[in-house]
């Protein structure tokens, strides 16, 4: 689902929830907020308010996500700046020949290795 029509804030929000859904579920983290609160060093308080609107420093989000075991996942976020971007591959995707069908054989006619059939 692409999230570019969104403004910030209401990224900052579905971010927000996503890792509070991380930190509640028995197969993710499992943890209460204070519990994460502990973990991470990140006091009740900012961790309740980005909870409930997003709004966080990238320290504190980081320390957030290194508790929740998630922090790995951050590398993810900008590619690597030798990578081709999104443009330079839909530019090689267009410049690729399609793909053609091999033409049907004739009914009848012989068989690719040349060989008599036995029968």
């Amino acid at each position: 689902m692409s999230i570019t029509h969104l403004t910030d804030s209401e990224i900052a929000l579905r971010l927000a929830h996503a890792i509070r859904a991380w930190r509640q579920a028995p197969e993710g983290a499992g943890m209460t907020q204070a519990d994460l609160a502990r973990k991470s060093g990140v006091g009740t308080t900012p961790l309740k308010r980005f909870e409930k609107t997003g709004a966080i420093t990238l320290r504190n989000l980081i320390a957030i996500m290194r508790a929740l075991g998630v922090v790995d996942r951050l590398e993810d976020l900008v590619p690597a700046p030798d990578s081709p971007g999104p443009l330079a591959m839909l530019e090689a995707e267009r410049a690729r020949k399609p793909r053609r069908r091999a033409p049907r054989r004739r009914a009848g006619s012989a068989n690719l290795t040349g060989a008599e059939p036995n029968g």
